[in-house]
């Protein structure tokens, strides 16, 4: 089982005064010619931001797309809107608007680390990393883009560099659950249960309804022999997921015994 179904974080911009509270994304303003548009700009940012809120990418696309037509000198648009289409599965569009955004602004680490973040779910590792790297260089302290860098080091086999991303990471940062899941799953890779049962424990913790990390908890304990706790995780999981194949597949393993 993959690192990949744990949720890798991108970063949105909410310029400060904007609040998408006061919006839902089906709420559409109406501008009239007298309107500024600064107005017009705030009202269009509210309600993609509402979509965002409401995990509704497409709409979000429109507005902020909209948005850029009357400020296309805003960054956060352009951020924003490719942090959109990474949510749709639309990648290279995604890292077209993290790429512009570098572009103008080098130093912008939110879309060096949103970019790198894209070129992990992509595959493309070494890229990753580079531009995971930079956003690490730019602000030290951004635990999710050890974390991140970590995962793309894994990928490579390269899992001492992990494991040094993995405690970085995890020093600035305590309250991330895909860093431990992530590590967890090292740690099952190289067979030392005991550590892999700690971090899927704490990432279940931070993260209650996450059913493959009660899967791979479960599958580190029945390594490790304890056959009554690895059945519960497994059937846990299977509450919160009925159609998870192997929850389905550990429980018939432990119960045929």
């Amino acid at each position: 089982m993959s690192w990949r179904v744990a949720l890798i974080a991108l970063t949105l911009t909410v310029p400060s005064g904007v609040s998408a509270a006061t919006y839902d994304c089906g709420s559409s303003p109406l501008f009239s010619d007298s309107v500024p548009k600064e107005e017009r700009a705030k009202m269009l940012l509210q309600r993609a931001m509402a979509c965002v809120r409401e995990g509704k990418p497409i709409q979000s696309i429109a507005l902020f797309s909209e948005l850029i037509g009357i400020q296309p000198e805003n960054l956060d648009a352009y951020l924003n809107r490719g942090s959109a289409y990474m949510q749709s599965g639309q990648l290279e569009l995604g890292m077209a608007d993290y790429s512009h955004v570098i572009s103008v602004k080098p130093d912008a680490m939110e879309a060096w680390y949103n970019r790198g973040t894209a070129f992990l779910i992509a595959h493309q590792y070494d890229r990753a990393i580079a531009d995971l790297s930079e956003a690490i260089r730019l602000k030290p302290d951004t635990a999710r883009a050890y974390c991140n860098r970590a995962a793309a080091y894994i990928e490579k086999s390269d899992y001492e560099s992990a494991l040094k991303d993995f405690a970085t990471g995890i020093q600035e940062d305590a309250h991330l659950p895909f860093c431990y899941h992530v590590r967890g799953s090292l740690y099952l890779k190289k067979e030392d249960y005991q550590k892999a049962v700690a971090d899927f424990t704490q990432s279940l913790q931070l993260k209650l309804d996450n059913p493959p990390g009660l899967v791979m908890r479960g599958q580190a304990y029945e390594h490790l022999g304890e056959r009554d706790k690895a059945l519960a995780d497994f059937k846990a999981a299977l509450e919160i997921d009925p159609g998870f194949k192997e929850a389905q597949e550990g429980v018939k393993r432990l119960t045929d015994e």
